[in-house]
């Protein structure tokens, strides 16, 4: 094993600015950044790149780093035989989409870490996840892998090459799937298949799909949510309208999730805020990292649930959320930080979880213990692992008669209690937080809070939204006036990809909307954003040829392959974010002929819609959102 840190000289990481690349500056591994030195590197050395990719908040990165990078023996034997690449896949989606996908080709499943072996011409031909230290429970370690790669290279080479060629030529297929058809573009047809699907997959129990690990589904949940105000608002052509059983269905699957998810342990029922996904199926124990893109997605959601079904109980939620991320995760200059750790003082969760003992010094009156614990579900014997994890389990008219008391007292007394938790939680040595800052998920959050403004009628959440808005605006451009992905520390770079474009033109939609109501003067402004964003899209991102919108520009390092982009992931489909923004924009700007363009995006999609629905969820819910667009389109 190496030293620590402080004794240790550092490698080629130590210049970065990524939070994750710096976890690893003090590796014996000779990390390199993806930059052209270490690409030219390995075809000078005629060895393989190693390439290991993943983000701060990831908790088997960290396993990984301490079990193996921080290994010398096996970091001589890495530096020995392969050029090794550190990549934050935050920083570069397009290196992480399209390595993910020879990952899952190779392997049948991705994820992070995520170890990828590329030929010097940037070729995968062998792939993984986690590697363990050494061989184990009939799993090859890395130093066995790397030993068989190496092997291979020096003694296979044309068949490693072989692999190679064939990997690359089945992502290009892959790839090619959302090419033109013929097929119709069918919303109502599409609608109807995600709905079936949805039913087939609901868990009716504890909401959201069967299955665990259980991640919000984010972009169907807001499906759910337009289709119910499209119906409500009456806007929907009359050939499409939901049947009354349909529309019970859909708001049924819609509460039964949001009710479960806001009572669960993946909810922080302390401080507010959503971790990323639940272990199991009940929503209890989550993984605990908390990242701004589920927090933006899942206020917004709350939000406009709130004001739809007439929900304070979701508003509250809403706000929780909002208000955590405003208290703890903001920069100075009112931009927003991408992610706190799952792990703090090496160990998962241990920040958010309560022993028996902690509780009892903690509410020593007995009675107020035990209206907490009948709330919160603590108990001597815990409910994850001897531990206990806050999540709601009674309700309080329920509590107010077991207690011989009215609902208003005990919301007082749970109130109390859980700011004197919180008090003491805070004392804790927290989780790491990632603080660069992303132009894409500060757009996202941008859109989350500019609603809850409108929707809430909250000025404070205009005034954030505005003054983060304007932030990316000063900060991540560069001197030709173009959008940048990324910033730390108040120095941006790598150009916007097209989720940046995407997520920051709807913010500035959402903010002109929301500017009529507390700033007029500001609203033009923002209009004419979100047109450029629109406009820049259509210059650099989109391919006429095609019908494509790729996550990279003209603008970009050109890979062995361009990537579009097609359904959603953790977070909306850009494709889908960028129609969404087109069509909103062509509301404002009738000559830039958008719809047209989104026609002919769709028409490339369909075949993949038509199979998947509800993986383009958020595309539906953009045509659902501009039901006389959606029918007008005239398949090219």
């Amino acid at each position: 094993m190496s030293d620590t840190a402080s004794t240790r000289r550092p490698n080629r990481l130590i210049d970065s600015r990524s939070p994750y690349l710096l976890q690893h500056a003090y590796n014996p591994v000779d990390w390199y950044p993806w930059c052209s030195e270490a690409l030219e590197l390995s075809r000078t050395r005629g060895v393989p790149i190693f390439l290991s990719i993943g983000y701060s908040a990831c908790h088997w990165c960290h396993v990984m780093e301490r079990e193996v990078f921080e290994n010398s023996q096996i970091a001589q034997y890495m530096n020995a035989h392969f050029v090794n690449i550190k990549v934050d896949r935050e920083e570069r989606p397009d290196l992480d989409e399209l390595y993910m996908l020879a990952t899952q080709i190779t392997t049948g499943s991705g994820g992070w870490p995520m170890s990828v072996w590329l030929t010097p011409d940037l070729k995968a031909f062998y792939a993984g996840t986690y590697f363990p230290p050494e061989d184990q429970y009939g799993r090859p370690g890395f130093p066995s892998v790397l030993s068989a790669i190496s092997a291979a290279w020096h003694n296979k080479r044309d068949q490693v090459l072989q692999q190679a060629n064939h990997i690359a030529q089945s992502i290009t297929e892959h790839l090619n799937r959302t090419g033109n058809t013929d097929m119709a573009i069918d919303f109502p047809g599409w609608r109807a298949a995600a709905l079936e699907e949805c039913d087939k997959r609901m868990d009716l129990t504890w909401g959201g799909f069967r299955g665990a690990p259980k991640f919000p589904p984010h972009q169907t949940l807001l499906l759910w949510i337009v289709l119910l105000e499209q119906q409500a608002a009456g806007s929907m052509p009359p050939a499409t309208i939901l049947s009354s059983d349909s529309a019970a269905q859909i708001r049924s699957w819609l509460t039964l999730t949001l009710d479960q998810m806001a009572a669960g342990g993946i909810y922080d029922q302390l401080a507010g805020g959503f971790a990323r996904y639940s272990t199991d199926e009940q929503w209890l124990v989550p993984h605990f990292e908390k990242m701004l893109y589920d927090n933006a997605q899942l206020a917004l959601i709350y939000t406009r649930a709130g004001a739809l079904l007439n929900r304070p109980d979701y508003t509250h939620i809403a706000r929780e959320t909002l208000d955590f991320w405003l208290r703890d995760m903001t920069a100075p200059d009112g931009l927003f930080f991408s992610s706190l750790d799952a792990d703090s003082q090496g160990e998962e969760g241990k920040f958010y979880i309560w022993d028996w003992q902690e509780i009892l010094t903690a509410i020593p009156d007995q009675s107020d213990r035990q209206l907490a614990c009948e709330y919160w579900d603590f108990s001597p014997e815990g409910n994850w692992e001897g531990h206990n994890i806050a999540r709601v389990r009674a309700d309080v008219s329920q509590l107010a008669a077991r207690f011989g008391t009215i609902p208003e007292l005990v919301q007082r007394r749970l109130r109390d209690i859980k700011a004197h938790l919180l008090a003491i939680r805070s004392a804790r040595i927290r989780p790491h937080c990632d603080d660069k800052i992303l132009a894409d998920w500060n757009g996202l959050m941008i859109q989350a809070l500019a609603q809850a403004a409108t929707l809430m009628s909250e000025p404070r959440y205009y005034q954030v939204a505005d003054r983060a808005a304007s932030a990316i605006l000063a900060v991540h451009r560069n001197a030709a006036g173009q959008l940048l992905h990324v910033s730390r520390l108040g120095q941006a770079d790598i150009p916007a990809f097209l989720e940046d474009e995407a997520c920051f033109g709807l913010g500035a939609w959402n903010l002109a909307v929301a500017a009529k109501q507390f700033a007029p003067q500001n609203a033009n402004a923002w209009v004419q954003v979100a047109r450029q964003a629109a406009q820049n899209i259509s210059d650099h991102f989109y391919q006429p040829l095609t019908g494509r919108f790729y996550i990279s520009s003209d603008r970009h390092e050109q890979l062995f392959v361009r990537v579009p982009s097609g359904s959603d992931n953790a977070v909306p489909s850009a494709a889908a974010m960028a129609m969404s923004l087109m069509l909103k924009t062509d509301i404002a700007t009738p000559d830039t002929a958008y719809a047209a363009l989104v026609a002919r995006g769709l028409a490339g999609l369909a075949p993949l819609i038509q199979q998947y629905p509800i993986a383009f969820s958020s595309l539906l819910s953009a045509l659902a959102e501009h039901p006389q667009s959606a029918f007008m389109f005239a398949t090219p």
